[in-house]
């Protein structure tokens, strides 16, 4: 690794790429033929709920396999001996200083509050799998940074992936006639997403905001870094700190699956209290997930797996009645991805296990 680069300053070794690069093959197979295996057999099966279907699939050998591996592979990713968490607390004082000594305002602007209260649906879900969440632990930061490079989900470079998203946010505005001047990314981690759409849409001023510390002040080393000027903000989705109709676009990137409706109908109410008239509200999650019964149950396996159970309650939250209520019209939610554009829901599920995404836009009358 780059150690001129305080936000990539982690140290690997050739046990650690070794011992992650495992993982991915073990990955591989778990997302492709035995994932294959165990739709095959699901598919077959005379039953209409996803309970009964779970019940009913316990006791398929390559069902058993592929559960197992889904969450314990990801434990492992985490903090097996050469795991990202593992190999980075080893290195916490280092990385902890690095963090600490970053100026506030080197470059665009990083605004924290030490009186924050971390919403209990965060601090009471080790989301991931990864041990303590990434708001107990500024080090931790660092363990999601090297995962999200180095073994995404996709498998991608995960900057393409949020170009295409961004482009995207740029597409929509466009279509609406809408230059935006400000905009607000929820939930943005540690900001790749928010650096996404500044590249896309430069002349916007972008405030993105998280409730974790940590991700912040690492995402404001790597906004400094690419010279991204973004202002960083310890504000939760459902208290964002500017004032009324000051906005106009409101965005969020794989936000919502990480909470409960409560919270995503707190978290509307206040993009529509934020945004001009004429605002847009946007968002990319996992709103639609296709396939049938066999794909709910199969995402409903993956969010109790991996500490994600808001990922289960959002398949029945219904974002158009709640955008409907408060007022926003024009209201498209439809799956989308660089792979799935345009190609409506599919019935079938692919030969690869992936992450349907889906892409929300509204606008404020």
């Amino acid at each position: 690794m780059d150690d001129a680069l305080p936000s990539r300053a982690w140290k690997d070794s050739f046990e650690s790429r070794m011992f992650q690069g495992y993982i991915a093959g073990l990955k591989s197979y778990w997302g492709g033929e035995l994932y294959q295996q165990v739709v095959s057999d699901a598919s077959s099966l005379p039953v209409s709920e996803v309970d009964e279907l779970e019940l009913a699939m316990k006791s398929h050998v390559a069902y058993r396999l592929y559960a197992w591996l889904e969450r314990r592979l990801q434990q492992i990713k985490w903090n097996g001996r050469w795991g990202f968490s593992t190999l980075v607390t080893e290195q916490k004082e280092v990385l902890e200083s690095l963090i600490a000594r970053m100026p506030t305002d080197a470059y665009g602007k990083l605004v924290l509050n030490s009186n924050f209260k971390i919403p209990d649906y965060v601090r009471e879900t080790s989301t991931h799998q990864q041990k303590g969440g990434l708001w107990s632990d500024a080090s931790n930061a660092y363990a999601l940074a090297w995962y999200t490079t180095g073994l995404s989900f996709s498998g991608t470079n995960p900057d393409e992936l949020v170009n295409w998203y961004a482009g995207l946010v740029k597409k929509v505005c466009a279509n609406y006639g809408l230059v935006p001047q400000s905009i607000i990314d929820m939930g943005c981690t540690g900001g790749r997403s928010t650096r996404a759409i500044k590249r896309a849409l430069p002349e916007a001023n972008l405030i993105g905001c998280d409730v974790c510390a940590g991700p912040l002040r690492h995402g404001y080393m790597r906004s400094s870094e690419e010279r991204c000027a973004v202002t960083l903000a310890q504000w939760s989705a459902e208290s964002l700190g500017v004032t009324e109709q000051s906005t106009d676009v409101v965005t969020s990137h794989w936000l919502y699956h990480e909470m409960p409706p409560s919270a995503i109908k707190a978290s509307i109410a206040e993009a529509r209290r934020v945004l001009k008239p004429g605002g847009l509200f946007l968002a990319y999650d996992m709103f639609i997930v296709p396939g049938g019964l066999v794909g709910k149950w199969l995402h409903s396996g993956y969010a109790a797996r991996n500490n994600e159970p808001f990922a289960h309650t959002l398949m029945n939250f219904d974002f158009k009645k709640e955008l409907e209520s408060i007022g926003f019209k024009n209201i498209k939610i439809e799956l989308t991805s660089p792979q799935y554009s345009s190609l409506g829901v599919p019935e079938n599920l692919p030969p690869k296990r992936l992450h349907y995404m889906s892409f929300i836009s509204a606008r404020l009358e």
